[in-house]
């Protein structure tokens, strides 16, 4: 990091910050006028970086104007990411402890989502107040030394924060411009996501930030290749579009499937119908086609009417669908090893490793299990065939998906046999929902080949602690439960007992 003439300023001002710190800790300053002496500080510190000593990102002091804000906010650590010097952790001169390898990486964790979702975050832990903010790419975070500090700290912290970012996205305007600036602002903004859904987050909040307008990045489904989804959706767009799967007529599935941009015109929904109802500048829209190489693997959409600039958007979308393809790839490898390959429901050891970890908690809380069995499943695959049974299992498995919460977990693993693990659930909540799995079924007429065909199920609950001790001896509880069922008629539901 190269400093130009008056570097000196930067150091002298840290030491400044220092005396004012010690002094309002002696004299019982009250923390929001050591908060404005910090913060003109930093804008002393920050001012002279852009108009006097410090030229250009390489030049701009980050580690020393990080330790700057540490010091006056008697912070243990400071974390910054987004500039081309690279991701920053000051940690000042305390000694370590054997917590502060945990301390780093919950911190960086902090900066990293806050670069991504814009948001203040602020944790009360055991070894301190953790305080993070972010601009997507950038972000910083402060590790304060006390835990429950008053909201008062927490404010000025978060105002010095935000002025940092401040001169971190001006340093960067300065250096770096065009096609340039984009790519390498989605390569920072992705630097920290481990999933494709961070990677397209990241996408979509970079495109919110060129076209000011809401953003979506639609992709394909890994097993439907006609199928299209919402994985992602900027802060600023509806968060109900988040997840939802569009028709083939949709607007932005005719981008997808023919590569060429499509932008509505009238009333027409970018998103197609059976969407949430928006206001209707809300409603319309421009998908623009993401391509690797030539393969069409999802798309851009901004919403609004007009969309600018439209030279940063190009190049944007240049950018972001190679990262795209890249990220599914290793998305669809991994979800081979843990999803059934006929229903995308979980396979039976996804199910077993869910299981095994919950019980591995200290002290893991009330759980249940469902298993629900498809009845008479042998008569259906010899009168109609396998392809057949193929098709009533898929039908069961979307059932199932959308009779559980988020963070319930719905697993294949047998043949027509499906788990339904609900964490935290008593047994009458899981009463509930095998009763509503099995009312489903029964008032759901399939079709196939043009017939309607009535299917119905049998289900067994078990539930932890009581009656069942053991959260390893659930499933054979809960199929105890199933097997009861069966001999009772089928298409009902039976709960275990102790003795199962």
């Amino acid at each position: 990091m190269k400093l130009r003439r008056g570097a000196w300023i930067a150091p002298a001002l840290s030491v400044l910050g220092g005396v004012l710190l010690v002094e309002a800790v002696w004299r019982g300053t009250a923390w929001t006028l050591l908060g404005a002496a910090s913060g003109l500080l930093l804008g002393l510190a920050l001012r002279w970086g852009r108009d006097g000593g410090l030229s250009d990102t390489d030049s701009f002091d980050l580690p020393h104007t990080l330790d700057l804000l540490r010091r006056a906010h008697d912070a243990r650590m400071g974390w910054a990411i987004g500039l081309a010097q690279g991701p920053v952790e000051t940690l000042g001169d305390f000694a370590p402890q054997e917590q502060d390898a945990d301390s780093r990486r919950r911190g960086a964790a902090f900066v990293q989502l806050a670069s991504v979702d814009g948001r203040v975050h602020v944790a009360h832990e055991v070894e301190g107040t953790y305080v993070a903010i972010g601009d997507f790419p950038y972000g910083t975070a402060l590790l304060l030394s006390e835990r429950g500090l008053d909201q008062e700290r927490v404010t000025a912290a978060v105002d010095d924060l935000r002025r940092l970012i401040e001169s971190m996205r001006l340093a960067e305007r300065q250096t770096t411009s065009g096609q340039g600036l984009v790519a390498r602002q989605l390569a920072l903004g992705i630097a920290g996501a481990q999933t494709l859904e961070g990677i397209a987050r990241a996408g979509a909040e970079l495109a919110q930030q060129l076209a000011q307008r809401g953003t979506a990045i639609v992709m394909r489904n890994a097993r439907e290749r006609d199928a299209m989804h919402v994985i992602a959706v900027s802060t600023t767009a509806d968060k109900r579009l988040a997840g939802r799967r569009l028709n083939g007529d949709a607007p932005v599935s005719r981008a997808i499937q023919g590569g060429v941009p499509i932008v509505t015109a009238g009333g027409e929904d970018i998103f197609g119908a059976g969407m949430p109802e928006r206001r209707r500048h809300e409603r319309a829209g421009a998908a623009y086609p993401l391509l690797d190489g030539r393969s069409v693997i999802g798309a851009l959409v901004i919403l609004g009417r007009e969309v600018s600039p439209r030279d940063r958007i190009a190049a944007l979308v240049a950018e972001l669908g190679p990262r795209l393809a890249a990220a599914k790839a290793v998305h669809d490898a991994e979800q081979r090893a843990v999803l059934d390959h006929l229903t995308g429901l979980r396979n039976r050891g996804e199910f077993q490793r869910v299981l095994e970890s919950y019980r591995a908690q200290q002290y893991p809380p009330a759980a249940s299990l469902v298993y629900v069995d498809l009845d008479h499943f042998k008569r259906l695959n010899d009168s109609l065939g396998h392809a057949a049974g193929d098709g009533a299992l898929k039908h069961i498995a979307r059932v199932l998906e959308e009779a559980v919460r988020d963070g319930d977990l719905v697993a294949r693993i047998g043949g027509e046999e499906f788990a339904v693990w609900l964490p935290h659930a008593q047994l009458g909540e899981a009463w509930e929902v095998a009763e509503r799995i099995r009312d489903s079924v029964a008032n759901t007429m399939w079709q196939w080949s043009g017939t309607a065909y009535p299917l119905t199920t049998s289900c067994g609950v078990a539930t932890y602690p009581e009656p069942i001790a053991d959260i390893l001896n659930l499933p054979a509880a809960a199929d105890a439960a199933l097997y009861h069922a069966k001999e009772l008629g089928r298409n009902r539901v039976e709960k275990a007992s102790r003795s199962d």
